[in-house]
């Protein structure tokens, strides 16, 4: 769902994404969430600079069930 969506709805569900940015430089990590994958390039288009990325991991960002 679409933050657009969400604020028109209300609705608190959190982003779907979780990435974790690291760097070569020594920079620390950087941690984003955000709702599509396909907004993850624009987000490491807008820096710091990706040429200095070394890895990019992606998780699903939903809570886990623990069992009973």
């Amino acid at each position: 769902m679409s933050h657009r969506a969400k604020q028109r709805l209300g609705t608190c569900v959190p982003d779907r994404w979780m990435a974790e940015i690291i760097y070569s430089n020594g920079r620390p990590p950087l941690l984003l969430r955000f709702e599509e994958l396909e907004d993850l390039d624009e987000i490491v288009e807008h820096g710091p600079d990706w040429r200095e990325i070394e890895h990019i991991v992606i998780t699903l960002n939903r809570p886990t069930l623990e069992p009973k």
